[in-house]
């Protein structure tokens, strides 16, 4: 008995050791583990409105991810990266409504408008040599003039926007009578927006742009191509952005250019999750939007009566307090936890 004890207490440490020896793998687990938690939780959700925060909380997971693999891994600084999600709203929209395409076609072909359209971003950039704030400037200035011409361009319903005929409801049409049906489809594309972006981050490619991100001209002296792998990392994750926005606009089923040309949902829906989960991790976007939209909605449902302008307020603060206290978001808080019990459970072995 007593060396069946020892055993099992040497294959646990061993078990453990093994386990703790990857911090990559831990965050991924981490990741899966709470899109399945939103997955059963919903089970038990009964009122329209928390299951439509949990639509979004997981969508601002997906766009989230978008923007970490460019902002984060390659460390380009895309301000008005919400300019993917709207080109890929507006395709998906306009395909639906004009030629009769299924959005499920849809939403993909928005991915692959958008991802040209973070083709030519990077041109341009890669052209006149824009890098860092001059790069994050150009990024607005573009969000600004696109806002505009959407607003003139009458093909796409110009400042009246676009909208989706609700009696076309049906799982062809993706429109659906409850929001239950969303959810599951924002979690798969969720899950595999999580799997992408862990196997990038271990690929050779996600080493290059690490690489860059730390020093681009060092990256450049020992044979890295950046102008390639800049560019890989925005198509990416504009294409990753227009899948969200194809869906953004099957949720919300209508959009215009004041709503989504917007800095400040750009910085809701894009940027938030992952500065309060950790820019550049792998479980960043995923912690980060977890208590990006529940909290935004508990503040705005507490503070929004008589109180004009507080819920941003207060919501601003909340962002910056993080990136003051907590400059690695979430992440680099359980990091730090991580590393202390990988140093306990080492020196127990020893």
């Amino acid at each position: 008995m007593e060396l069946s004890t020892k055993t099992l207490g040497v294959s646990r440490r061993s078990w453990l050791r093994q386990l703790l020896g990857d911090w990559d793998q831990i965050q991924l687990l981490i990741s899966l583990v709470v899109l399945a938690l939103i997955g059963v939780v919903s089970l038990f959700v009964e009122s329209p409105y928390y299951m439509g925060i949990m639509v979004l909380t997981t969508l601002y997971i997906f766009t989230g991810i978008s923007w970490n693999i460019v902002a984060g891994f390659s460390g380009q600084l895309v301000i008005a990266h919400i300019i993917f999600l709207a080109v890929g709203a507006y395709t998906t929209v306009v395909l639906n409504n004009t030629y009769g395409i299924t959005p499920w076609v849809g939403i993909l072909a928005g991915g692959v408008v958008a991802g040209l359209l973070g083709r030519v971003v990077a041109f341009i950039a890669l052209r006149y040599g824009l890098k860092m704030d001059y790069f994050a400037l150009f990024t607005i200035a573009l969000m600004v003039a696109m806002k505009t011409f959407f607003l003139k361009w009458e093909y796409v319903g110009g400042a009246v926007g676009m909208g989706l005929s609700l009696r076309d409801a049906g799982f062809s049409k993706m429109i659906f009578s409850s929001k239950e049906p969303y959810l599951y489809i924002i979690l798969v594309l969720t899950t595999i927006g999580v799997l992408v972006q862990y196997f990038i981050y271990q690929s050779k490619m996600g080493k290059y742009f690490i690489a860059i991100r730390e020093d681009e001209a060092a990256a450049s002296a020992l044979g890295v191509n950046t102008s390639h792998y800049n560019t890989l990392a925005l198509v990416i994750g504009a294409a990753m952005a227009g899948v969200g926005g194809g869906f953004y606009m099957m949720y919300v089923t209508y959009i215009e250019p004041p709503q989504v040309f917007d800095l400040g949902l750009n910085v809701e829906i894009m940027m938030a999750a992952p500065i309060i989960g950790g820019l550049g991790s792998l479980a960043g976007p995923v912690l980060g939007g977890i208590l990006n939209k529940p909290l935004a909605e508990f503040v705005r449902g507490t503070l929004s009566g008589g109180r004009s302008g507080m819920t941003l307020i207060v919501y601003g603060s909340f962002l910056i307090l993080v990136v003051l206290l907590m400059p690695r978001g979430v992440t680099g808080v359980l990091h730090k936890a991580f590393l202390k019990l990988q140093r306990r459970v080492t020196r127990t072995n020893e």
